[in-house]
């Protein structure tokens, strides 16, 4: 508890940082966590006996970056198609090609690649009159808040395993005050953004929806992540947070609930 702790204390400040920034800083940040996360991924997948063709995975950072900062192209749709154009080329011209080890070299492309593409694109981008930058904390603190609520009501409420084949720790308890904490983190970003700095946010019912909806999504991507794990036989996927793991253990739930605010951009187009 201490390492986490401490991983927060300095992680969350560096976080507001790049998302206060912006800029191609924060999209350099933002590039190594995808490439870090792409090769947890990878090295889960592998330790579960899959054969994979990661390099259309490992491009992906690159090709982002390339997109963004010379096209000026921040299109998840477009970046997601080519990488998996290129995995899909590298798995049927190998050796062995089978559906399996297809299936699963795309599997980063999807879970870690696109969603981490899809906080690039809001960074610097205004949705009506919704900013971009906001939906992301927005995003951040629904996922971050049921995972805190959920650890803590589970420990102290938690008698009904959720799913224990994949995560035996997780409660139905533990589940019930993940929406509670997402809900409530939603509705306090809203209001910070528009009592401080005075943003168009969403309205309060849109934002117990995005709450509902992003903390559904977040369970979904934490429960996904553990599936892997243990499927591979690993603790952690990484080690580049004490006391949390890698990006995957730290980002599972942001990465699935991002996807939400994102649908929730075109809703506001």
């Amino acid at each position: 508890m201490r390492k986490r702790i401490i991983t927060a204390v300095i992680g969350i400040p560096f976080l507001i940082f790049c998302l206060y920034i912006r800029g191609w800083f924060a999209e350099t940040v933002l590039a190594v966590l995808t490439l870090t996360g792409v090769i947890e991924c990878y090295r889960a997948l592998d330790a579960g006996k899959y054969h994979t063709f990661p390099w259309g995975g490992y491009l992906g950072p690159v090709i982002m970056i390339v997109f963004a900062w010379v096209f000026q192209i921040r299109n998840p749709l477009l970046l997601v198609s080519t990488c998996m154009g290129i995995t899909m080329a590298g798995c049927l011209l190998g050796k062995n090609p089978n559906f399996p080890d297809t299936a699963a070299s795309i599997y980063p492309i999807f879970t870690c690649l696109m969603p981490l593409s899809m906080i690039m694109m809001m960074l610097n981008s205004t949705y009506g009159k919704v900013q971009g930058v906001a939906l992301i904390t927005m995003a951040f603190g629904i996922a971050f808040g049921g995972d805190a609520a959920a650890y803590f009501g589970g420990r102290t409420f938690g008698k009904h395993k959720l799913c224990p084949t994949v995560s035996p720790k997780k409660t139905v308890e533990g589940a019930l005050f993940y929406f509670v904490g997402s809900v409530l983190l939603s509705l306090l970003v809203r209001v910070f953004f528009t009592q401080v700095f005075h943003w168009a946010m969403p309205g309060i019912p849109a934002a117990i929806a995005l709450g509902m909806i992003g903390g559904f999504a977040g369970q979904i991507g934490d429960l996904s992540a553990s599936l892997l794990k243990r499927y591979s036989g690993i603790k952690d996927y990484g080690h580049i947070f004490p006391g949390h793991g890698g990006i995957m253990d730290r980002f599972d739930s942001v990465m699935f609930t991002i996807i939400v605010l994102y649908c929730y951009t075109l809703v506001l187009k």
